[in-house]
């Protein structure tokens, strides 16, 4: 997953296959979802 902000209206993103998502949300401490190839961190919840 990579984000790099070259300006604050010039955001690059990198869209990441379904395998992509399922390796780094094995060992990510947060949540995340997954939409069209963009991770989304999910807010709220718990360890639960």
């Amino acid at each position: 997953m990579v984000f790099a902000e070259t300006s604050s209206s010039d955001i690059v993103r990198t869209r990441l296959t379904l395998d992509e998502y399922r390796a780094i949300e094995q060992t990510s401490p947060e949540r995340h979802e997954y939409r069209n190839g963009e991770i989304i961190t999910m807010s709220g919840g718990s360890e639960a």
